[in-house]
């Protein structure tokens, strides 16, 4: 009995251990022009400021009112109030113009990574020159060291 209840123990403890997680999938490779050509489809573009509409969505719901004391009776914030309705207050179309910056910021980072992409293979093409001005000089670079 004794050695039933040991080997019943010693399998139970073996059973984390063998318990491994498979090995993570390595992550796909992707490159600044792909990155630059999605950001810049206008589908994608208000997908994502959708998201951030939502995330914003959730943040505005965030109640202040209990801290309204400490802004001071001229900050305009009434005890039930939620960071939105500040915000609105302040200006009544902030969803929209938040929109429409998310759109643009991301516009603009699709841009950015095109102009990246292009200045990679550019990059690419000036080493490729320096390396062959250094052949032909006779200096190569391990002569420097």
């Amino acid at each position: 009995m004794r050695l039933y209840l040991l080997g019943l123990f010693a399998l139970t403890a073996a059973t984390p251990a063998l318990a491994r997680e498979p090995a993570p999938r390595p992550a796909p490779s992707i490159d600044a022009a792909q990155v630059g050509a999605l950001l810049s489809n206008p589908l994608v573009q208000e997908g994502l400021a959708a998201v951030v509409d939502q995330y914003a969505g959730a943040l505005l719901q965030t109640r202040v009112g209990p801290v309204a004391k400490l802004a001071g009776p001229d900050a305009g914030i009434r005890q039930e109030d939620t960071l939105g309705d500040v915000i609105g207050r302040q200006d009544p179309h902030y969803a929209d113009h938040l929109n429409k910056g998310a759109k643009g910021a991301i516009a603009a980072t699709g841009q950015a990574a095109k102009d990246i992409a292009s200045m990679t293979a550019e990059l690419q093409r000036t080493a490729n020159r320096l390396r062959a001005v250094l052949g032909s000089s006779g200096l190569g670079l391990d002569a420097a060291r």
